[in-house]
């Protein structure tokens, strides 16, 4: 179990983590900014471009479980800080890239730093805070992906290819450093510490990890809706330059302006609200983020089928604001339903799922989509795919109240 913890130090473990987190979405997000930069240098299609999404969250999702696994077995620290260090070399490594091909595999390993900090984080800020705080710890933990992914983008825009990927890799480096040092238990449970004998009994006790009626829905909203946001938060900058009648610098400006507020205040609401539901109905959290989903929905079609002016800034804004809505709640779920000898490796399971068959080809699918049928058809996919990841959610919500009873039981047999 973890370690008693001051108040003052759980919101340290918290604020670093968030900046952990802030950095992780600049290093990810900072070749959105430079499309054409790209394009003029390697000579990059959009299919070629929507490929740099597809590798990182490929490899991010391939190395999530081995990872997961070995946070909940041995130094959850250093898994983490490795992985952060290891990120931050990569994208300074794009700044060197010699072609596209060797982009492409640079990308690739940012993945594999990635995938390492957020089970453990998770995982980590779950047990820190109280248990009816899980939400609202979890939403302000997400809020800095929005930050950081507006720093992203703008500094790409603003410094280019190469010099963007030289200045955002520094951070991370000093990060990974503090992340070593943090005064928390090396594991979460010291019940569970022996390594499976083989990979494929990993595996198997990964999936087996995750094999409840409320996940495996879940599980399914969890990969529409990261379709979906690869989808809008690769192409949304050139949607806008190419439909909404701005320049470069304008849509730059726009979408980061809408991504820090919205976004920001979205994700830290819809954890306060799902703590406050959860509070009421035992299913309050997995309703939260149904509803954000539906109204991201509408508001979401609004945006791409509107012309321009206000018209089109209120619902992109009230899209950004319901759309991250889950981030915390989802989260809260899974460490509510999943047994704490398996934390870890049940989060980063699902991001597996949710980064391997949803974000990963979202961003690349969309592009080619765009390359067919012009990128205002091909921006309603992910507009649907987020209606069907609400329809599953509250599908998952009719089975939270079982699967939060019987991992009390499990907890009570193994007391006696």
């Amino acid at each position: 179990m973890s370690l008693p913890m001051s108040r003052k130090y759980a919101w340290y473990v918290l604020g670093l983590l968030t900046i952990v987190n802030l950095v992780n979405y600049v290093d990810r997000l900072v070749v959105v900014g430079m499309f054409d930069d790209l394009r003029a240098h390697f000579h990059a299609t959009d299919s070629e471009l929507g490929l740099l999404w597809m590798a990182f969250f490929t490899v991010h999702a391939v190395l999530m479980i081995p990872l997961g696994f070995a946070a909940d077995r041995w130094d959850r620290r250093k898994v983490l800080a490795l992985g952060v260090i290891v990120w931050s070399l990569a994208t300074l490594g794009s700044a060197y890239a010699a072609g596209f091909a060797s982009l492409v595999l640079l990308r690739g390993m940012v993945g594999v730093g990635e995938a390492a900090y957020l089970p453990i984080s998770n995982s980590l800020l779950s047990e820190t805070f109280r248990p009816e705080e899980k939400a609202r710890t979890l939403g302000i933990f997400n809020a800095g992906m929005f930050i950081g992914a507006c720093l992203g983008v703008g500094l790409s825009a603003r410094l280019g290819f190469p010099l963007a990927f030289e200045v955002v890799a520094v951070p991370g480096l000093v990060l990974g450093i503090l992340a070593w040092g943090l005064r928390v238990t090396p594991r979460r449970a010291d019940y569970a510490i022996r390594p499976p004998a083989t990979l494929k009994s990993m595996y198997v006790e990964a999936f087996r990890s995750v094999n409840l009626r409320s996940l495996r829905w879940m599980i399914g909203s969890g990969i529409l809706i990261s379709f979906a946001a690869g989808g809008y938060i690769n192409w949304f900058v050139d949607f806008i330059i190419r439909y909404k009648g701005m320049d470069k610098g304008t849509a730059t400006l726009v979408t980061g302006g809408i991504t820090l507020t919205a976004g920001s205040l979205g994700v830290i609401a819809g954890g306060l609200l799902a703590d406050r539901w959860q509070r009421r109905r035992r299913e309050g959290r997995t309703l939260v983020i149904a509803v954000g989903f539906f109204l991201a929905t509408l508001f979401g079609a609004a945006a791409i089928l509107i012309d321009r002016g206000w018209g089109f800034f209120v619902p992109g804004w009230l899209l950004m604001f319901f759309l991250p809505f889950y981030n915390g709640p989802m989260g809260a779920v899974i460490d509510d339903v999943v047994d704490d000898e398996h934390a870890a490796t049940a989060q980063a399971t699902i991001s597996f799922m949710l980064h391997l068959f949803g974000t990963a080809p979202g961003g690349f699918l969309v592009g080619l989509a765009s390359s067919a049928w012009g990128l205002k058809n091909a921006m309603l996919i992910p507009t649907a795919a987020t209606l069907g990841a609400g329809l599953l959610a509250l599908v998952a919500s009719r089975y939270v109240a079982a699967d939060m009873d019987a991992k009390t039981g499990r907890i009570t047999r193994r007391a006696a």
